[in-house]
């Protein structure tokens, strides 16, 4: 018996008919590998899901770490002009330092000199002090045979008022 058109478009009206033949038909016709095929599509499909699901994570978690690594690199670039800036102000720093201790070496200096100087003007005040009291003893020496001299002089005239 030949299979003719016509049987196999009454093979399709019946199988509409009657879905639940398709299966055991399917079964039939199919190898197991070809029937467990839409099983395996659909847990493919399940993984593929989750797969792009933790995939748009990762994207999210990358597209953030790319913006931290910016701030970081812009924080490195303030950090390192902060650290310029500090390099800059040590060395003045160390200028200065430098220029305070030759300062202080040459007030050292100069103190030394001002202590000399000082000794030298003690000892010099010292000697004034001794020639002025021997100055002033001798003006008192001088002062008395002046007063002398004058009574000498002028005796007569100083007790004529008197003896009148």
């Amino acid at each position: 018996m030949a299979f003719t058109v016509r049987d196999f478009q009454d093979l399709v009206r019946l199988l509409r008919e009657h879905p639940e033949w398709r299966e055991e038909l399917r079964a039939l016709l199919l190898s197991a590998e070809l029937l467990s095929l839409p099983e395996l599509v659909r847990g493919l499909g399940e993984k593929l899901d989750r797969l792009s699901a933790a995939q748009l994570k990762a994207e999210e978690r990358l597209a953030r770490l790319e913006e931290l690594v910016a701030e970081l690199a812009q924080a490195q670039a303030r950090t390192e002009e902060r650290l310029t800036l500090l390099e800059t102000r040590m060395a003045d720093l160390a200028q200065a330092q430098a220029r305070t201790e030759e300062r202080l070496a040459e007030l050292a200096h100069a103190q030394a000199r001002t202590e000399a100087a000082l000794e030298r003007l003690t000892a010099t005040m010292t000697t004034l002090v001794e020639a002025q009291r021997r100055t002033e003893a001798d003006v008192g020496e001088l002062k008395g045979i002046s007063l002398e001299l004058r009574w000498r002089e002028r005796a007569p005239a100083y007790l004529a008022k008197l003896l009148r």
